[in-house]
């Protein structure tokens, strides 16, 4: 498949204890997201801050997946997260933050689609103005605009960060508790048609529940088929990648709503960031449903 897809944010170091035993992973959007785009035959490039902290393995790891890397090595040391528990029940706590991503760090760089991955706001409001003339399409998560942190590294969300660029011609992704505190709703439906007036095309992804997107050509309930997930940790960074790579190559809204469903389930199959072939998804696509509203 011909296409660039260029992601932008910290790629991390996830510290994830389960069981009462520690895992040091590669991880962040940016990872998340480029790995799936490469698997799928997508040139895929990361734009990002690492400390001298960062181990040399996960560089590894994506240069041989086919990444091509845009990295500044900064005094700051990488950022890092502690993730304790699962799903609904997760603790993240911040433990260290890299240096801020810059406007003339993206000097010279376009794709066909830009997934900016923010995840401790380290990309500001100009940043997010720049990748506009840099992509066909250009999706955001909003988790890393919305993120304040407590001196204990607690995440903090900050629903008013929003109104910085809302109106913008973005495809933007919440889960729930973001979606929430954005737009102040409740029902994750109220809150996906609150996002779907301020932006071009809003997404809130609800788990095992599947997701609620909404564009100028309706609201869409996809549900996933039922699977026996391995590790969600992820799974809302694919569902926004893969939903812009449908776009970009011309799927319909409901077809593209479907493969970023059945992506996002065929991550959950995983554990890390991971390449997913087009043949899982398409296995899995059989099993979503949807529900137009």
């Amino acid at each position: 498949m011909d296409g660039r897809y260029m992601a932008i944010g910290h790629v991390t170091m996830d510290e994830i204890w389960k069981g009462g035993y520690k895992e040091v992973r590669l991880g962040g959007s940016v990872a998340y997201g480029s790995l799936f785009a490469s698997g799928l035959g997508y040139k895929a490039i990361i734009v990002s801050k690492i400390g001298r902290d960062f181990p040399e393995e996960f560089l590894e790891e994506l240069r041989n997946e086919g990444v091509e890397l845009h990295l500044k090595v900064s005094d700051h040391p990488t950022t890092r997260f502690v993730i304790r528990g699962e799903n609904d029940h997760r603790n993240i706590i911040l433990s260290s933050l890299c240096e801020p991503i810059y406007p003339d760090d993206l000097d010279y760089l376009e794709a066909d689609v830009v997934h900016l991955g923010p995840v401790a706001s380290e990309i500001n409001e100009e940043v997010v103005s720049r990748s506009l003339s840099m992509g066909n399409i250009v999706l955001l998560d909003l988790q890393g605009i919305i993120r304040s942190f407590s001196s204990e590294g607690k995440i903090v969300l900050e629903g008013e960060k929003l109104d910085r660029i809302a109106g913008l011609d973005l495809a933007v992704h919440a889960n729930e508790e973001e979606a929430r505190a954005v737009t102040g709703e409740e029902d994750p439906l109220k809150a996906v048609e609150k996002l779907s007036d301020m932006f071009w095309l809003a997404s809130v992804t609800l788990g095992m529940r599947g997701a609620m997107i909404a564009s100028p050509e309706g609201l869409i309930i996809a549900k996933p088929p039922k699977i026996a997930q391995v590790d969600d940790v992820g799974a809302g960074d694919i569902f926004t990648a893969a939903l812009g790579i449908a776009l970009a190559k011309g799927d319909t809204f409901e077809d593209a709503s479907r493969y970023a469903v059945a992506a996002s389930s065929a991550s959950t199959l995983y554990r890390g960031p991971s390449a997913i072939s087009e043949a899982e998804i398409q296995k899995l696509m059989k099993g979503v449903s949807i529900t137009w509203l």
